[in-house]
């Protein structure tokens, strides 16, 4: 009943939010425009979009405490997320760690707290877009979306720096607070709980390691790069020719779309997009859904077929992948 419920409750969710992105658009007009894509940039849009697979797993091998060879970190990393994208909730990141266990002799603890790095890494990166492009363009749109966004993201941004600095600074305490709060816990996850927490603390010991730090934020500023440059090629694809900035914006409000849990997104991230198209770069409706479209398939395909083709290759099927993401820590 519970799993009825919770389909029921997706599916509802998801079918009102397409009909609110879809009123009042022409489906044949979208249809047109869609058809009218250029091919050329489309394939630019996709490739750049499916490198940042391969940065994240150059930054995930630096990140963790063993370096696993680079085909099972990349194979983990192309079905952790391809399941992020078709699933209603970020199953992935559990996932991810969870297949490197299977595959390599890094720990599930250990893999768990370097996603957390990861996802770290990723918030400060796309708080730091969103509020450069918001004081960049903090004359020219005078919206509540943009101004008060930039004082949320900017106090949020401090606020994650400080958390740094005191889990650097001053470990100790930091992890005796850390060990009070796992007493909330049943005794049985409180071993696994301090692993996971020490996982996550020692990577910020790479900062005395120059070259790994380095790497990192190579790799981290490589990724952003290629996750904001897609959406400017995919809307030179559609023919629409937008400032290069706008895809910082896209970038960082489409979060929110991919944060409601509907498979892949689907609904949340194009109503999202249609709101900044239509209210910040003048866009019609008919306009609004067929970029919004593009920018989501775009943003979904590469890994899908990467981590279909992954699986295929492994001879893997759905049960079998959904078994080996359930590990349990010894």
């Amino acid at each position: 009943m519970k799993r009825i419920l919770q389909v029921t409750s997706i599916t509802l969710l998801t079918s009102l939010l397409l009909a609110y992105f879809l009123w009042n658009s022409n489906l044949r007009d979208v249809g047109r425009i869609l058809l009218s894509t250029d091919l050329g940039w489309l394939m630019v849009a996709l490739v750049v979009n499916g490198l940042t697979l391969l940065f994240r797993t150059m930054r995930w091998r630096i990140l963790l405490p063993e370096k696993p060879g680079f085909y099972p970190t990349f194979f983990a990393n192309a079905l952790g997320y391809m399941l992020s994208t078709i699933l209603p909730i970020r199953a992935g990141d559990v996932a991810r760690p969870a297949l490197l266990a299977r595959r390599t002799p890094v720990r599930f603890s250990d893999a768990l707290g370097t996603v957390v790095t990861e996802r770290v890494l990723d918030l400060i990166s796309i708080l730091t877009l969103f509020v450069f492009f918001c004081v960049r363009r903090w004359r020219q749109f005078d919206e509540p979306v943009v101004h008060a966004g930039a004082i949320a993201a900017g106090s949020l941004l401090g606020a994650m720096l400080i958390l740094i600095v005191l889990l650097y600074f001053f470990r100790r305490g930091m992890r005796r607070v850390h060990e009070a709060i796992g007493r909330l816990f049943p005794q049985r996850f409180r071993e696994a709980w301090m692993r996971f927490y020490d996982a996550f603390t020692g990577t910020l010991q790479l900062a005395e390691r120059p070259a790994a730090l380095g790497g990192i934020l190579l790799c981290t500023a490589l990724i952003w790069s290629c996750l904001t440059s897609q959406f400017w090629f995919a809307a030179l694809a559609a023919r629409q020719h937008m400032p290069f900035d706008s895809s910082l914006f896209l970038t960082a409000v489409t979060v929110i779309g991919i944060a409601i849990p509907t498979p892949g997104g689907v609904g949340g991230f194009h109503k999202v997009c249609q709101y900044v198209l239509m209210t910040f770069y003048g866009f019609d409706v008919d306009t609004s859904v067929a970029v919004a479209v593009l920018f989501h398939a775009v943003g979904t395909l590469p890994v899908v077929v990467l981590g279909t083709v992954l699986l295929l290759r492994e001879g893997m099927n759905w049960r079998q992948l959904s078994e080996e993401t359930h590990v349990e820590e010894t």
